[in-house]
């Protein structure tokens, strides 16, 4: 695993740090349609494959979030306002509820908060994150931070909205090893060449979802959009998003892309 804490719980009140095997990430892209109390909250449901049930969300970038979660396989289980958190701050008690809580492919617990760039570094947010954050490290949990930079990638967030469906396809070992021996030994390989392939755009759309063949997910999801063989190893340790750690809340570094 690229996750550095196999051994998460080494003596009480001990946390390595979190290290997933990130994809590499394009720029965001500004919210096009960004959520204002004018326009009250919006609420919704992701129908996760990976949950086998309804995810509730409670605004476009929790939406966005449950997708990045549902594609990335380092992530085993996820679940929505997982615990209600008693904190103290400067000006006393609050309440807290991580966004989520993710079960990696090691076992190991992580708790996420999705929050607007934009809010996130004010006073009261940042102080009341910093307490989670220092809480849930004594108890040796890991939590991170996710914001629209983290993302807000419309083609991405559209391929995903696409593919979700053939996460459910049982694809025979047979079939994958023989795609990826054709997508090695052709001359740019594309998603249009896969589904000649493989004689079914299901199956090929199966193969694209499920990471047996890999394309950039930044990239629209077209018949000319090239494919590849996967270059980063074990696919339990990828993760499609970036993410924030505190104390300082700054992102982690990301990775350039080796097929720009």
């Amino acid at each position: 695993m690229s996750i550095d804490n196999h051994d998460r719980r080494k003596s009480a009140g001990q946390r390595a740090d979190l290290c997933l095997n990130i994809t590499p990430q394009p720029k965001a892209e500004l919210a096009r349609q960004p959520v204002t109390r004018s326009r009250g909250l919006v609420r919704g449901q992701h129908p996760s494959t990976k949950m086998n049930c309804m995810i509730a969300w409670e605004s476009q970038l929790e939406q966005k979030a449950c997708y990045h979660f549902e594609f990335s396989p380092v992530v085993k289980a996820f679940r929505e306002q997982p615990q209600t958190l008693y904190l103290s701050a400067s000006k006393g008690m609050f309440r807290y509820t991580p966004d989520f809580e993710l079960t990696l492919h090691n076992g190991e617990i992580c708790y996420v908060e999705v929050k607007p760039l934009s809010k996130l570094f004010s006073p009261k947010v940042l102080e009341r994150l910093q307490a989670a954050n220092q809480f849930l490290a004594e108890k040796g949990y890991s939590f991170i931070v996710l914001t629209d930079e983290e993302l807000n990638f419309p083609t991405r967030i559209r391929n995903f909205s696409i593919l979700r469906p053939y996460l459910r396809f049982d694809i025979p070992p047979y079939i994958s090893d023989q795609a990826k021996t054709w997508a090695a030994g052709t001359n740019d390989p594309t998603i249009g060449a896969l589904c000649r392939f493989v004689g079914m755009q299901s199956t090929a759309f199966a193969l694209l979802a499920q990471l047996h063949i890999g394309f950039d997910f930044d990239q629209p999801l077209e018949n000319t959009t090239q494919i590849f063989t996967s270059v980063i190893g074990d696919h339990h340790e990828t993760c499609f998003f970036t993410y924030r750690t505190g104390p300082d809340f700054k992102q982690c570094a990301v990775p350039t892309d080796p097929h720009a």
